[in-house]
């Protein structure tokens, strides 16, 4: 993903990308999720008022195969192997465009309440589309993406086998709690 000027900031080595089952048939719904592992600015801490308490919630670092993680990706199937190739390459992009020019475990985020895709979900995904686009046209790596040319059938019917681990994702803990 170096090859899109968009996503030159991601370090590879802070992503995970997991599986999990999608609940409902059909096509249409959430097909993958991004989970960022850090609070804003990529802090391990945060403080929030809550009624007459100062609350200090804390995230525990999540450690992968030596490597500490910032985001989890999760694809869900077999919705997402329902999409067309090109579909399935978007919404991979549009997960990693939510990872933060800093790439600190925090999300990219947009001026104004829909800070996560900006003020028009169909722009964003107008975008991501185009994104796609640029990168099959730079010629990527076939053996990078053969992953995303499994499709539900050939799950299904045995031709490709998914497996992994569970990934628990690590709880928020309050820390300290003191009366205002």
């Amino acid at each position: 993903m170096r090859r899109l000027p968009e996503l030159g900031h991601i370090d590879p080595e802070r992503i995970l990308f997991t599986l999990a089952r999608s609940r409902a048939d059909g096509s249409h719904g959430l097909q993958a999720r991004i989970v960022p592992l850090r609070f804003a600015g990529g802090g391990l801490e945060r403080v929030r008022r809550r009624g007459r308490y100062l609350e200090t919630l804390r995230i525990p670092p999540m450690v992968h195969e030596g490597r500490e993680i910032f985001y989890l990706i999760t694809l869900l199937v077999p919705r997402f192997l329902r999409l067309s190739f090109e579909q399935r390459l978007a919404t991979v992009i549009h997960e990693l465009f939510h990872v933060s020019e800093a790439c600190d475990g925090d999300l990219r985020r947009f001026a104004g309440r829909r800070f996560a895709h900006g003020p028009s979900r169909q722009g964003f995904h107008a975008r991501m589309e185009s994104l796609a686009e640029a990168y099959l046209a730079l010629g990527p790596d076939p053996e990078l993406l053969s992953f995303l040319r499994v499709g539900e059938e050939d799950w299904l019917q045995g031709r490709f086998r998914l497996s992994g681990l569970r990934v628990p994702l690590p709880r928020v803990r309050l820390v300290a709690r003191e009366k205002l």
